[in-house]
């Protein structure tokens, strides 16, 4: 009897310890079925298990390898693991060729599985099961495109020893030998000319040769692929993309090689005859042109040093013709007026003063631009608007700025040139102040011939892209130098009278207009409750300048505190608080996303706006433009799906897609036409014409 029990003691310890993995039952997703395998069914500490997200798809319906050609999004796995365990990337399995009309594509139909290796720690203890928790997200797509994800999980068993999982071991195998050996410098000849590019693959018994593609919108993906066998292996002839003009030093992809014993696939780099080789080849997402990669990788299209410095130069200048701008320049061309028929030498002085402050500003905004995008920072131009207290600071001063223009207060030359006052004719500190005001309002701006200069700088070495940064102050300068040094410009001004004194108060007003902006963006980012406390806020700060004025006359004391009493309320009031809003937008646009596009783009073409609140020019766009009866019919009469990519708040994923496009700030009006082809973009000022002629070349030919 004892023997019988032991027997069956034994028995349950084995059952439990050989236990299959507690797996969630697949799930079923539109057209796809989802679940997490693994190729041990129990796990030991301190060893590697390989995870398998299985995709098994719906006749006709595929997901995507992760260069998913012409059109398509890849899959994404991210991991929720306990504590030590860590997982590696993806392992893909070569993909099919998946014609869609007049695109090729590359993913999976049928069954995948998407290998992972799993590292367990070595302190993990036996006997406690490991559980595995993974999101994924992919776009599926047939006739039709459609994002989706689940989050699929797995219980694996643990104990001193592992035990390989008789079912799914075999097919995790049989999914490994279908991924490409690790990247090398295959024995590999590539020959370009105007059309095509020949690989010339030394591999004997070599019976066909198959090119799959990790650098997009080199080789016409939907084109055919000649192969033609050799003496010491074979040659592979593909038709180069259209336009495409080499601006890459190495061609990445993957070569399936079948000979009689079976094929296999291997990752290779090859050199790119006639590359530049300073521009760095990358896998990249789908829909982006040959100009848009070598936009992300060292600039926009065909873009060199000295083209970008020219651009922005000519941007700099224009930006003083921004909305964003007028408040303040406004007030300096007053300052102007007034100096210009006094002394020279001081004229000079003050226009050099006010040019040194525009450079010094955009080396400091660029500089931190420059380190923060060094150190991971997702950020473009603009940047500093999309932080809610630097929008309550600047709120706070130009409401400052406008109550002295008004004359409700004086405190001093400082102040007053600070504000570009006309009373101060030797504050060479207001002058320089007042270009380093002029800069911070006139950032957030992008004008016409900057958008290509900035996206190229960005991707430049530090050094260049600070030269680009200052090409750009000194465009935005050198109105106001000339005008201080030509003495035949000043004379056209009209002489200083008491005209000034009211057109001085005048100038208050887009100040105060410039105040609700501000206001209005802090409560697109923040909520309208923080924007009602910011108006509090400046009622307080025109309290404190009352008191300090009312009480001061008696007491000094008194005065100054009452006026810091109430100034600490104030700015308590100012202070930025709440829950960040999600990105809004209006009727008949829909939010952005890299899958939304993806699948927006498959139905036809695409109308993206890059926006942000505190973007005036994107304002003044879209009020005059693209939210006009005329432009908003044309848009529906052609089926345009229209697309607002809202910026107000830090999103790296609108970071990136603005990257792509070769540029770094807003707006940014890009057109994807029918057919995939690479998107057009529209100028930064927006005229109705423009519009409609590129909803006319958007059409299907």
């Amino acid at each position: 009897m004892i023997r019988l029990l032991l027997l069956f003691l034994a028995l349950a310890v084995a059952l439990a310890t050989a236990s299959p993995p507690l797996s969630a039952a697949p799930v079923q997703a539109p057209h796809v079925e989802a679940e997490l395998v693994a190729s041990h069914a129990v796990i030991a500490p301190g060893t590697r298990v390989t995870v398998a997200l299985r995709l098994a798809h719906e006749a006709g319906w595929h997901t995507y390898w992760k260069y998913p050609g012409d059109s398509g999004m890849p899959t994404r796995i991210a991991w929720t693991l306990p504590g030590g365990a860590t997982a590696g990337p993806i392992l893909w399995p070569h993909p099919e060729r998946l014609p869609v009309g007049p695109l090729m594509n590359y993913g999976y139909e049928g069954e995948v599985l998407l290998l992972t290796e799993l590292d367990v720690p070595a302190s993990w203890s036996p006997g406690t099961p490991l559980a595995i928790v993974a999101k994924a997200d992919w776009l599926i797509c047939k006739d039709v495109c459609i994002p989706g994800g689940t989050t699929v999980s797995l219980t694996l068993p643990t104990a001193p020893s592992a035990t390989v999982d008789a079912t799914w071991a075999p097919r995790i195998e049989a999914a490994r030998a279908q991924v490409p050996g690790a990247a090398t410098a295959a024995p590999v000849a590539v020959t370009v000319t105007d059309t095509h590019i020949e690989l010339e693959v030394t591999a004997p018994g070599l019976e066909r040769l198959d090119f799959l593609p990790l650098t997009a919108y080199v080789i016409d993906n939907p084109s055919p692929q000649t192969f033609e066998k050799t003496a010491t292996g074979g040659r592979l002839r593909l038709v180069a993309a259209a336009g495409f003009t080499g601006g890459i030093d190495r061609l990445d992809g993957v070569l399936v090689a079948t000979a009689l014993d079976g094929a296999r696939a291997v990752e290779v780099s090859m050199p790119y005859p006639g590359g530049v080789p300073k521009v760095k080849a990358r896998a990249a997402s789908a829909g982006m042109s040959a100009d848009e990669i070598r936009a992300a990788a060292g600039g926009g299209p065909g873009l060199g040093l000295l083209a970008a410095l020219l651009l922005a130069f000519g941007g700099g200048i224009v930006l003083n013709l921004m909305p964003c701008v007028f408040p303040i320049v406004s007030i300096k061309i007053l300052g102007f007026v007034e100096q210009a028929h006094g002394d020279r030498a001081d004229l000079r002085r003050h226009g050099l003063a006010f040019a040194a402050g525009i450079i010094v500003c955009f080396w400091a905004v660029a500089g931190l631009l420059i380190a923060l995008r060094a150190s991971g920072e997702a950020l473009g131009w603009g940047y500093q608007l999309q932080s809610p207290p630097v929008v309550a600071a600047l709120a706070v001063l130009f409401f400052l700025l406008g109550l002295n223009l008004s004359g409700y207060f004086e405190v001093g030359a400082t102040v007053q040139s600070a504000a570009g006052s006309v009373r101060d004719r030797n504050g060479l500190l207001g002058a320089f102040l007042g270009g380093l005001l002029a800069t911070a309002v006139a950032t957030p701006c992008t004008a016409p011939f900057m958008g290509a200069a900035l996206g190229f700088a960005l991707t430049q070495p530090a050094a260049e892209a600070m030269l680009v940064f200052t090409s750009l102050a000194l465009g935005m300068a050198i109105p106001y130098v000339l005008l201080s040094f030509a003495p035949g410009l000043t004379r056209w001004l009209p002489r200083p009278g008491r005209w000034m004194e009211t057109l001085k108060q005048l100038l208050a007003f887009p100040l105060y207009l410039t105040v609700v902006w501000l206001v209005w963006v802090l409560g697109e980012q923040l909520g309208p409750t923080a924007g009602a406390k910011l108006l509090a806020g400046l009622v307080l700060v025109a309290a404190a300048i009352w008191a300090w004025r009312r009480f001061s006359a008696s007491s000094a004391a008194g005065g100054a505190t009452a006026g810091l009493a109430l100034l600490a309320a104030a700015l308590w009031f100012a202070w930025p608080s709440g829950v960040p809003q999600a990105a809004k937008t209006s009727a008949g646009w829909a939010p952005y996303s890299e899958v939304s596009l993806t699948a927006a783009r498959a139905q036809g073409p695409v109308f993206v706006d890059f926006t942000a609140a505190w973007c005036v020019t994107c304002q003044v766009n879209k009020r005059t433009v693209l939210e006009t009866n005329a432009v908003r019919a044309a848009f529906a009469a052609s089926g345009i799906t229209l697309v607002r990519a809202d910026w107000t708040q830090r999103d790296e994923e609108i970071t990136r897609a603005l990257a792509r496009l070769g540029r770094s700030g807003v707006p940014v009006y890009a057109m994807y036409p029918a057919g995939g082809a690479a998107p057009e973009l529209l100028p930064e000022l927006l005229t109705r014409d423009t519009v409609l002629a590129a909803i006319e070349r958007a059409q299907p030919r």
